[in-house]
């Protein structure tokens, strides 16, 4: 009789699932709020740095901060891995928005180009300032008139603002 009480098997079943239970539900649970914790907190940071210059910045000193807190990497190979790859993505997104930036600039420019009359500077400055505009390559005799454009722009700011002064003063 005691053979049969330990050979059956809707006893051993039980009794391996509520071991079963025990062990594993409890790590489980723990393993789970560790998971949320980082969601939670990840969830934060992005909502908190929404430049993504500042964003990716942020990233790879948790990286850092993952590296130096391990001591043997090679038993960490695929979270490696996985921290180089979302590293490489969020490079290219950052490297994407940058471009887009630059080229949205870059069509503000040459509107505001097109809205200068054509006689209003030499032709040479003209020239100059379009390379400068379309952002094509420039050689050092262009370098010197962009620097000499600069120089009459701002002569001509500061008469601007004496011209401002002199107005203010004959509409009063």
């Amino acid at each position: 009789m005691a053979l049969n009480k330990w050979l059956d098997e809707d006893n051993s079943k039980n009794n391996k699932a509520k071991s079963k239970t025990k062990i594993i539900s409890p790590f489980k649970e723990q393993k789970l709020k560790i998971i949320k914790e980082s969601i939670r907190k990840s969830q934060k940071q992005e909502i908190e740095s929404k430049d993504p210059i500042d964003a990716f910045i942020s990233y790879v000193s948790d990286f850092k901060k993952f590296l130096n807190s391990r001591t043997y990497l090679r038993g960490d190979l695929d979270n490696l891995i996985t921290w180089i790859n979302n590293l490489n993505y969020k490079y290219k997104e950052l490297f994407n928005s940058n471009e887009n930036l630059n080229t949205n600039n870059k069509t503000s420019n040459i509107e505001l180009l097109l809205e200068i009359p054509p006689t209003f500077l030499d032709q040479k400055l003209t020239l100059i300032l379009k390379k400068y505009a379309y952002k094509d390559k420039m050689n050092n005799s262009d370098r010197y008139y962009l620097r000499k454009l600069k120089s009459l722009v701002k002569d001509q700011l500061k008469r601007a603002r004496i011209y401002q002064i002199v107005n203010q003063i004959l509409n009063q």
